[in-house]
């Protein structure tokens, strides 16, 4: 096939299905084939993040990952470059489509004709990108757990209750040690997102994730019951969201992960609770039926 959408993956998990989900996509209304890009991992020198898209049952497509032959600052340098010179035209050899701002949505891309090959560059961060081919996308991201029986018995717990997930984000420093600007929520903002559960949710049992789950387990109402889930192992987040998924309704933070844990729950009655946007460094538009909250 001549025409062909090659997606760079890049970010977290929650990042990489953002990617994966905008070019999967643009490759179906082309009748283009897909690519997946996974090189920029070998030059993530603040937060060492890893491609994940494995963890799910994704339809054939192409996979570029290579060995990085610079030293990672130098390779980091050299996407940069390639991104600036691509914007200026002067990468004539690929189409190029480059997202000019992260938060803000392009419906040029909807649109676009991909009549070569065509490079996908950028986050992509809004459900209007693939919501008309939510039905596809829930089939691709069927996941492929490796889990114990430990989260095998909280899978079925989940399953037998009416179940919350309630997901913190505790931005600060990274595993590199490279600050960034704080943008967690605050306490009140999980208060007044449980209050709103229990207040539609009859019996809910409320299951806590996150990357700090003790953080936010620290916080919680003492007449709230709670079960934290984390999977430490080095593949832990795939187990996390996918326990996250299996729950019927959601407290999500200002995260990409939980966006995701949340889009993926099935249940056609589920209760999303949201914050509402609020300048933060780091947000995510809400997807549709969602319920953004004051805090």
């Amino acid at each position: 096939m001549s025409r062909k959408v090659v997606a760079k993956i890049v970010g977290g998990i929650g990042n990489q299905l953002f990617c994966y989900a905008a070019a999967r996509r643009l490759a179906i209304r082309n009748d283009a084939e897909l690519c997946l890009d996974a090189n920029f991992f070998r030059s993530d020198i603040f937060y060492g993040r890893e491609y994940r898209l494995d963890g799910f049952a994704l339809p054939a497509h192409g996979f570029r990952q290579s060995r990085r032959l610079l030293p990672a600052r130098l390779d980091l340098y050299a996407w940069r470059l390639q991104r600036k010179a691509a914007s200026a035209g002067l990468l004539p050899s690929r189409d190029w489509l480059i997202e000019s701002d992260p938060g803000m949505f392009e419906p040029r891309l909807l649109d676009a004709r991909v009549t070569r090959t065509t490079q996908l560059d950028g986050y992509w961060q809004d459900e209007r990108y693939f919501a008309d081919i939510e039905s596809v996308l829930r089939q691709d991201l069927t996941f492929r757990p490796e889990v114990g029986s430990h989260m095998r018995e909280l899978e079925a717990r989940i399953a037998s209750a009416n179940a919350v997930a309630v997901h913190g984000r505790l931005y600060g420093t990274s595993p590199s040690g490279h600050a960034a600007a704080s943008s967690t929520l605050d306490a009140n903002y999980y208060l007044k997102a449980m209050e709103t559960i229990c207040a539609r949710v009859s019996a809910p049992e409320f299951f806590c994730f996150g990357d700090d789950p003790e953080w936010l387990s620290g916080r919680w109402p003492r007449n709230l019951p709670r079960t934290v889930v984390h999977d430490a192992g080095p593949r832990g987040e795939l187990t996390d969201l996918w326990l996250m998924s299996k729950c019927r309704h959601f407290a999500i933070a200002n995260s990409t992960f939980s966006w995701w844990g949340a889009w993926l729950g099935a249940d056609p009655s589920k209760i999303v609770i949201a914050p509402r946007p609020k300048g933060l460094q780091y947000e995510v538009r809400s997807a549709r039926n969602w319920t953004e909250i004051d805090w």
